[in-house]
């Protein structure tokens, strides 16, 4: 958004936050946090707001939470840090700053708000894009249906039980078959064959081979009394990388003289930094002293402006149930413009079906109405839509309307992307969206639509019909994917 846009969003925040005695703000990244901490503090003052997010220190954290309580801050913008499993006491608001990509996690968040008996939870929610107010509109249309993301646990994932079975043989030793009842007593594991076990502890005895020599052997199998040992080093290797969440290469901020940590950064910015740069942690400025390994050195800056540091992979990706969601919506809509664009009964339906504000609705309306009179249909998924257009530089995009979350869509992506260079032999570069997958292409190579059109129809989604019409002047083409 532009700069005068995010003005007014921290100018209604703000608003908002005086209206009330505590507000919660969640955000959906770390960096959002500390943004969105620095513009409120100038608005309200910086000893009544502050940023709560994993990346400060467990003490930060904590101090912050019992401000809160007491009733010392105003405003706490926090990320997920916040959102389970602790007392932050009497909050009379959430906002949340942008889509939450997920119908728990919203009703989650708002439900912070007026947490005690006979309370009724307020929050508001602020869209960052046109896609985030249709996003959240329907994500306000699945609340009102009683509609929640479902539950999916992953059946006998393997790389879980090698990491149980390592910890459990380093403590002491166990026969193979009463690790495997134990292991079958879980319920992702009810249905564990006693073939997959044994190829489990297999590879965990004999490991695999390197450029370096025989390495991850970190169970002894006794083949003939049925035993299994922990190896020289399983005992460390269980406490140091146990768990699938992958490793991070974050630096500790340590702050002098007193040595005590305040938080962590991104290893990328730790190594970017210089001596003298002042960045900020927790709505606080801190001045970079010296960067060491795995160690970034730092004293008070006293307030001075700061730049905001970055994390990177934390955004969260929208749920299967909110994409359904999204699709939904649009359908509804679609079949209330019709072919003449009649705007009122679709603005009737957002605000009177969904209760969307006058304003917000007037803008979701127009923004859909023009994407079907430029598409022929609004995307959903039944109805996929292929566009191309070249761009300034003469690069051809093939844009891919589907509104499957981009989970799906970075796959999918990768996939076409592969497909297309092998085929057509040529290099494209692929990024995905929420509701769209990009395929660029420089202006060196001729596109073969034709060709992808038969290859579309012939290899990848059977039986879909591919639509393909062109429009002479620019060759635009719109492909809709009919079910």
């Amino acid at each position: 958004m532009s700069n005068e846009v995010w003005q007014q969003v921290y100018g209604r925040l703000a608003e908002l936050a005086l209206g009330h005695r505590t507000t919660l703000i969640f955000v959906n990244t770390r960096r959002m946090a500390e943004r969105a901490a620095r513009h409120l503090s100038e608005r309200l003052g910086a000893e009544y707001v502050t940023a709560h997010h994993g990346s400060m220190a467990k003490e930060l954290r904590l101090k912050a939470e019992q401000r809160l309580k007491s009733g010392e801050l105003k405003v706490l913008v926090a990320t997920a840090s916040l959102e389970l499993g602790i007392d932050i006491g009497d909050i009379e608001l959430v906002c949340q700053l942008g889509s939450p990509r997920s119908i728990a996690t919203f009703l989650q968040r708002a439900g912070r708000a007026s947490h005690q008996v006979g309370g009724v939870p307020k929050a508001r929610i602020f869209p960052l894009s046109r896609d985030e107010l249709v996003e959240c509109t329907a994500l306000l249309d699945a609340v009102r249906r009683g509609e929640l993301d479902r539950l999916i646990i992953p059946p006998k994932p393997l790389d879980v039980l090698s990491q149980q079975i390592v910890a459990e043989v380093a403590a002491k030793e166990w026969p193979e078959d009463a690790l495997f009842d134990l292991v079958r007593r879980a319920y992702p594991y009810a249905k564990l064959t006693r073939d997959e076990y044994k190829d489990v502890v297999r590879t965990l005895a004999e490991g695999f081979s390197t450029r370096r020599g025989h390495r991850a052997a970190y169970v002894h199998r006794d083949a003939v009394n049925g035993v299994l040992r922990g190896r020289r080093g399983a005992r460390l290797t269980a406490l140091t990388s146990g768990g699938a969440i992958p490793d991070n290469a974050d630096y500790d901020v340590v702050l002098e003289p007193a040595g005590a940590l305040v938080g962590t950064v991104n290893e990328d910015f730790a190594v970017e930094s210089l001596a003298g740069d002042i960045f900020q942690l927790g709505n606080s400025s801190y001045r970079i002293l010296r960067v060491e390994a795995g160690r970034v050195r730092v004293d008070d800056a006293h307030g001075q402006p700061p730049t905001i540091p970055f994390w990177l992979g934390e955004a969260p990706a929208r749920t299967n149930e909110l994409s359904h969601a999204v699709s939904r919506l649009r359908e509804e809509i679609s079949s209330r413009l019709g072919e003449e664009g009649d705007k009122q009964a679709a603005f009737e339906q957002v605000v009177q079906a969904i209760g969307v504000s006058a304003p917000a609705a007037g803008q979701l309306v127009d923004y859909l109405a023009t994407a079907q009179a430029a598409l022929g249909t609004l995307p959903t998924q039944k109805t996929v839509i292929f566009e191309r257009f070249f761009d300034e530089s003469g690069g051809m995009q093939l844009v891919i309307h589907s509104p499957f979350g981009s989970r799906i869509n970075r796959a999918w992506g990768l996939a076409l992307r592969k497909r297309f260079c092998t085929r057509f032999n040529f290099e494209l570069q692929a990024a995905a969206t929420e509701d769209a997958i990009v395929l660029s292409l420089s202006t060196s190579h001729s596109f073969p639509l034709e060709g992808v059109a038969r290859y579309l129809n012939s290899k990848t989604v059977r039986p879909i019909l591919v639509q393909a019409t062109l429009d002479a002047p620019m060759f635009a083409a719109r492909w809709r994917w009919k079910s």
